[in-house]
């Protein structure tokens, strides 16, 4: 069943509305994973040079862990971690399967605690991965400053995209905010800002 025209232009406003919060999140050091705006730019269709520029800018971001020194080690922590969450989960299964037979209840419960403990390992090691991708952006935050106007100029390039789409929906402006790391963006507001977020809406 196709989507009346009203329908679409719902459905593209919330794609546009949730790329702005992806780009702002990235100019504000908030988020480093890239892969979702640039998929939303291509469902968008965007075309022109800023957006050819938006997506060079974005794939180098990504790129920024691989071509650290530490990366290879950050890599195989990622991989053990990957490993030890998949024999905790096959062992919590073997244990629940013995405990529910019947079967060799200490065993079980050998199993059941070997679970847990390699499930922490699990999560202490993705964590580790977790702060060291971060600190491999933040290392690199005098660059990332350097694309803030072209971020910026996106941003609000989208936010006029969003008008259109919104007035094409039959969504009225004041039924839409925004909640941002950045308060500075064309046509926007500042209603209220707490602890480094701001919400925002159309003037």
């Amino acid at each position: 069943m196709s989507l009346t025209p009203r329908e679409k232009s719902r459905r593209k406003a919330k794609i546009i509305k949730e790329l702005i919060e992806e780009l702002d999140a990235i100019r504000a050091f908030r988020l480093f994973n890239t892969s979702r705006a640039l998929r939303y730019i291509s469902e968008l269709r965007l075309e022109g040079d800023l957006w050819r520029e938006v997506q060079i800018v974005l794939k180098t971001i990504a790129l920024w862990p691989t071509q650290d020194k530490s990366f290879p080690r950050i890599k195989r922590a990622d991989s053990i971690a990957d490993i030890l969450f998949m024999a905790s989960f096959a062992g919590m299964i073997g244990s629940l399967i013995l405990m529910l037979l019947n079967l060799e209840l200490f065993l079980a419960y050998i199993f059941l605690l070997s679970t847990l403990v390699l499930m922490n390992l699990s999560y202490i090691l993705k964590f580790y991965v977790s702060v060291k991708i971060r600190n491999i952006y933040l290392s690199r935050r005098s660059e990332l400053e350097g694309y803030d106007g072209l971020l910026k100029k996106a941003v609000d390039n989208l936010l006029f995209r969003l008008r259109g789409e919104l007035k094409k929906a039959g969504i009225g402006l004041s039924e839409v905010d925004f909640k941002l790391y950045n308060g500075d963006y064309a046509g926007l507001v500042v209603e209220e800002e707490k602890k480094g977020v701001y919400k925002l809406k159309f003037k």
